[in-house]
């Protein structure tokens, strides 16, 4: 069997451990991750490490502290029991030591959640201006703001995930000038065709092309990488459920930007 945990690790650990010994099973392996949220589920290590296990067939039991440490969104709960029992493995909460069953999930997601797994936990208010993303800071084009609750059952606003429509026009901009347009040209494209640039405006070749050394503009910026990177820290953060870019094509548009400062291409 395998332990999920996220917050509080050292607490759930030996509770689990505890649970694990009373049912006779063999602890396998332990996934952690430091936080929840339905934009970097599938893609936090923790979760990762989890479903390559899942994957190897190597299990059968998947023991979480509580229903909320497993996932906070019931779709991406509901979606991930389905896959787990389609392969006969069974998901337990150790606290309050039962088996995650689907119908649990209705009852847990859009009941009381206070009287279900992980009893007492207090779901704070939030004030409304938390739900606006106007009051957060911009995110990069390409990009979106949603909402998720945290571990404490706190639904916190200001979650990023990639837009789909934008991502499009991102791996558009970065293909085109790969394939030798120039950002002139590039913009002229996505204004005939009709797509809306960051904030709604219409695309400018600078909006694209932007300075290398400063790390604007479309091309030059890396959390298309899934790079997060804040002034005055020489290191990055690596977030793969923000990655648009592949980073082939990255690399093919550092080189021809290379050749433009040379002056050899345009």
């Amino acid at each position: 069997m395998t332990a999920w945990l996220g917050d509080c690790f050292e607490t759930q650990l030996y509770y689990a451990k505890c649970f694990i010994k009373e049912n006779g099973w063999t602890l396998a392996c332990v996934c952690r991750d430091e936080d929840i949220g339905e934009v970097v589920f599938t893609a936090q290590p923790g979760i990762r490490k989890l479903l390559n296990f899942v994957e190897g067939g190597t299990i059968d039991v998947i023991l979480c502290h509580t229903l909320d440490r497993l996932c906070s969104r019931y779709a991406a709960a509901e979606q991930m029991l389905h896959e787990l029992g389609a392969k006969d493995i069974e998901v337990w909460a150790a606290d309050p030591g039962v088996q995650i069953k689907a119908n649990d999930l209705i009852e847990y997601y859009y009941g009381d959640q206070r009287c279900m797994f992980g009893r007492g936990n207090h779901i704070a208010p939030m004030p409304d201006e938390l739900y606006e993303a106007e009051h957060l800071a911009p995110l990069p084009y390409g990009y979106r703001y949603t909402g998720a609750f945290n571990a404490d059952r706190q639904y916190i606003f200001g979650f990023r995930m990639v837009d789909a429509d934008a991502a499009c026009a991102v791996q558009q901009i970065f293909q085109l000038y790969a394939e030798g347009m120039s950002p002139a040209k590039i913009a002229a494209l996505l204004n005939t065709l009709g797509v809306a640039g960051p904030h709604g405006k219409p695309w400018r070749d600078t909006t694209i092309r932007g300075d290398r050394a400063q790390r604007t503009g479309i091309l030059n910026d890396e959390i298309y990488l899934g790079r997060s990177w804040v002034p005055g820290r020489d290191y990055f953060d690596f977030l793969p459920a923000l990655q648009i870019v592949a980073q082939d094509l990255w690399h093919r548009v550092k080189q021809r930007q290379s050749l433009a400062a040379r002056g050899i291409a345009e």
